[in-house]
């Protein structure tokens, strides 16, 4: 026994020593320091997975190292923490490559050889496909009549939805037993408006997702799609995860068969205009493709307006500032022939004559994105005049919580939640004028060649799903705590979550305002961007491209 215990205890030993030895000799010099090296490739994991998006701030907490190298089995990622090395990394956006992960999502998305090939080939050329496609599409999604008119679609069934809510509750403008308490689940709710809303805009009157059965798929999809991408012959190991895939993909391939893009938005027509005529791939390539590209809008708009609305209904002050703005907007028609007051309301203004809705949305982003951030080096780069070396092969991630609790960036209240940080000098009260923000730190929706192109139409969704309850209704939680809003847990959310999904519903009561009232929403359209990011404020309101 004892020499059983002796020849583990030798075998452990031995592979720690060569680990170590590993490790060292494939570490460059001019590398950013590795960190958490005492148990070798394996100690970085283990703070991962247990900590999540906490891990990188408590690293950049107690290291304060500008940017550093995490050492993974098989990988290297190198964390950036400063800053002034952003704009440094973004300006090497063709071997720092989101493109290549991009690729790798056809893959996931069970897409042909022939596609992926393609997909990968020149992926440091604007000619090739990956690079190519987010600008080919960017017409669709800058401010003009295709963003203007999948934002009107979307609009249309925010409005049909408060008007079949207050329904529930008009019979004499009171509640009886009749019509009952309007409870629902928060997060479920506003997931629900924005998959319809964002599904009916993008791919038009042949929205495959008005199948339910195809949006519980997708939703099994969106769940398991790290699982999905990490391990092979999936169909083997994880059966209903792929048989909810192929559920999903078999509904868009249809749809690409039928011709359903031909009545889509300027988006998916751009797209596949980009993909086949261009490109070459087959309508059933490019219908797994647009299963992809459901990820890119709502991966990230679904929870996003979860915490949009948390954020404002928990807190009164938060609730009062907004709604006070937003009532401004907000004007008297005659009364219809029952009685029935009148009021009317053009969303397009909101981005203009509403600072302080749009500052608590970007607050929003910044307190609560966890996004990464990731990026793959396809070549050495070398950075800070050839000082530091950047290994072709690795993997660098920008990790948005490290910059969005920056002090440096964002003042001494960075870790908390202030509604008016965002609000412009010039339209604050004499008595906020604190710290202006670093834009630059601001990750929400990336930056760089990598800004995201939708982020006008995501902005636009959620701030006028927002703007409507706001008017509209009262949130009030129902849950036992007695009417108080609770801060939600998170600890299952997804990895690849850019904003947390948490980990329990929070049931709450829908009060008409004034449930006799009739409502007229219109949205007038707008040829100028929201300054949501650096880019598009430097480009004047444009849009940045």
């Amino acid at each position: 026994m004892a020499f059983t215990v002796s020849l583990v205890l030798g075998g452990l030993a031995a592979t720690y020593v060569f680990l170590r030895i590993l490790l060292n000799l494939t570490q460059d010099a001019r590398e950013p320091p590795a960190i958490l090296t005492n148990i070798p490739f394996i100690q970085p994991l283990i703070g991962m997975v247990r900590e999540k998006e906490r891990f990188y701030v408590r690293l950049r907490d107690e290291t304060r190292l500008p940017i550093y190298t995490l050492r993974l089995p098989f990988q290297r990622i190198y964390i950036v923490n400063a800053t002034e090395l952003i704009p440094v990394t973004q300006k090497q956006w063709r071997v720092i490559s989101f493109a290549s992960i991009a690729a790798d999502a056809g893959n996931v998305c069970g897409m042909s050889r022939g596609a992926l090939e393609v997909m990968k080939r020149d992926l440091t050329s604007e000619h090739g496909f990956s690079l190519s496609w987010p600008k080919h599409i960017m017409p669709a999604m800058a401010p003009g009549p295709d963003l203007d008119a999948i934002n009107r679609r979307a609009i249309e069934i925010y409005v049909d939805e408060m008007a079949r809510l207050r329904a529930q509750t008009a019979q004499g403008g009171t509640e009886t037993t009749a019509n009952p308490k309007l409870v629902v689940g928060l997060r479920e709710w506003s997931r629900r408006m924005m998959v319809q809303s964002t599904t009916e805009a993008v791919w038009g009157p042949q929205n495959p997702y008005r199948d339910p059965a195809v949006a519980e798929a997708w939703k099994t999809f969106e769940a398991s799609f790290l699982t999905l991408s990490m391990f092979p012959l999936t169909y083997l190991f994880f059966p209903k995860l792929h048989a909810a895939r192929e559920v999903a993909a078999r509904a868009m391939i249809e749809y690409m068969r039928r011709g359903g893009y031909k009545t889509a938005s300027g988006l998916v027509r751009r797209r596949v205009e980009h993909h086949g005529d261009l490109f070459g791939l087959s309508l059933d390539d490019m219908g797994r493709g647009e299963l992809g590209n459901t990820f890119a809008v709502l991966g990230n708009t679904t929870p996003c307006a979860f915490w949009v609305l948390y954020q404002i209904f928990s807190d009164d002050k938060v609730l009062d500032d907004v709604r006070r703005e937003l009532l401004t907007l907000v004007e008297e028609g005659e009364p219809e022939t029952d009685g029935s007051p009148v009021s009317s309301i053009d969303l397009a203004r909101i981005k203009e004559a509403c600072p302080v809705l749009l500052s608590t949305f970007q607050e929003t982003l910044r307190f609560r994105a966890v996004n990464p951030g990731p990026r793959v080096l396809l070549d050495d780069v070398a950075l800070d005049g050839g000082r530091i070396l950047l290994k072709k092969g690795a993997m660098l991630m920008i990790p948005g919580p490290v910059h969005h609790t920056d002090t440096a960036a964002w003042g001494d209240d960075a870790r908390h939640f202030d509604h008016l940080r965002f609000v412009p000098e010039e339209k604050k009260d004499k008595g906020d004028k604190k710290r202006k923000p670093n834009r630059v730190a601001f990750r929400a929706f990336g930056g760089g060649h990598v800004l995201c192109p939708g982020r006008h139409f995501a902005s636009t969704e959620i701030l006028s799903l927002t703007a409507l309850l706001v008017l509209q209704f009262d949130v009030v939680p129902v849950d036992a705590t007695g009417g108080r809003w609770v801060e939600p847990t998170w600890d299952n959310s997804p990895v690849q979550a850019g904003f947390p999904v948490i980990d329990k519903d929070i049931p709450v009561e829908l009060r008409p305002r004034d449930p006799r009232r009739k409502w007229r929403v219109v949205y007038s359209g707008s040829d100028k961007a929201m300054d949501i990011v650096a880019e598009d404020i430097s480009a004047g309101g444009k849009g940045a491209l």
